[in-house]
């Protein structure tokens, strides 16, 4: 009869279905001695395995990139041509201000923090609209 590889993860997942109802520090220390044993190669069941491993996915910053900056063009197109976005007191053909455009635009908040300290940078009116919680 030939020992099993078992990784360590498997070990503590076939102690807890062992023991029903128990908990992770119910079954720690017998896990902890049973592990030893199987290290140094003394186990009368189980070998020391690998643990499998998975590919993680990658995230593509550039897709959610390209997503803000369309949203960013259609948002202020269409507050551009809309004359209720823009406030009473200034004419249909001034442009809209900053603040009404940050208020449409759907950021996180690394990037609600890029725009302020830009904003700030540049001296520009409504860089404080979005320093609110996130």
């Amino acid at each position: 009869m030939s020992k099993k590889p078992i990784s360590w993860l498997e070990l503590i997942k076939l102690k807890l279905g062992e023991a029903k109802g128990a908990s992770l520090n119910d079954i720690m220390p017998e896990t902890k001695k049973a592990w030893a044993q199987i290290k140094a190669g003394t186990h009368p069941e189980y070998i020391q395995g690998k643990s499998q491993t998975f590919a993680r996915k990658k995230k593509s910053g550039d897709n959610s990139t390209k997503k803000n900056r369309k949203s960013m063009k259609s948002a202020s197109a269409s507050s551009a041509s809309s004359p209720s976005a823009s406030s009473p007191s200034s004419s249909p053909s001034s442009s809209p201000s900053v603040e009404e455009l940050l208020e449409q635009i759907k950021l996180c908040g690394k990037c609600k923090k890029k725009v302020d300290k830009l904003m700030k940078k540049k001296s520009l009116k409504g860089g404080n609209c979005c320093s609110g919680p996130v």
